[in-house]
């Protein structure tokens, strides 16, 4: 659907986009290669989840302290964001699930250097999805950025809108 929109509407739509892709490059691109190549271990990967957590958190309570006179247009970008950010959990929920398997294979061999083999194997093996999910949402997202510029949504996110704020 295409809206005419002033520029205020827009770059409030463009928001949350930023948001996520701000997520995306700083945090996924750029301190998660980074505690790897420092091999910090698991625990260090725990550190870009955590800020990744907040920045999630930070623009559901951003999405959900929208006002009722705020333009439909704003909340069918958030939702989109919000969809988005699923995807990027249910990624972070398989790699868990990955490396939960890849501890208790490791735990599980009797000589220690096959632990630390498999340990680190799994590692990067579980965190593939993620990193797939990364990049597929940096490509939905830098496209719903120049959506909102142009004033553009998909119906199906206008028809997920609460009834309150769906355009008439």
């Amino acid at each position: 659907m295409q809206v005419e929109l002033d520029k205020y509407t827009a770059d409030k739509a463009k928001t949350p986009h930023n948001i996520f892709l701000l997520n995306l490059a700083l945090i996924h691109l750029l301190m998660t290669p980074a505690t790897l190549i420092l091999e910090i271990g698991i625990t260090g990967l725990l550190v870009p989840l955590i800020f990744s957590l907040a920045i999630m958190f930070y623009s559901l309570t951003k999405s959900r302290n929208l006002q009722a006179g705020d333009h439909w247009f704003i909340h069918a970008h958030w939702k989109l964001a919000l969809n988005r950010y699923r995807l990027l959990l249910i990624s972070y929920a398989v790699t868990a699930g990955l490396m939960t398997l890849g501890l208790l294979l490791s735990t599980a061999s009797p000589d220690p250097n096959m632990q630390d083999i498999l340990h680190t194997v799994f590692i990067r093996i579980a965190i593939m999805p993620t990193l797939l999910m990364v990049m597929i949402n940096f490509f939905l997202e830098s496209s719903a950025l120049s959506m909102a510029a142009k004033g553009e949504i998909a119906d199906s996110v206008i028809k997920q809108l609460p009834l309150a704020v769906k355009p008439q």
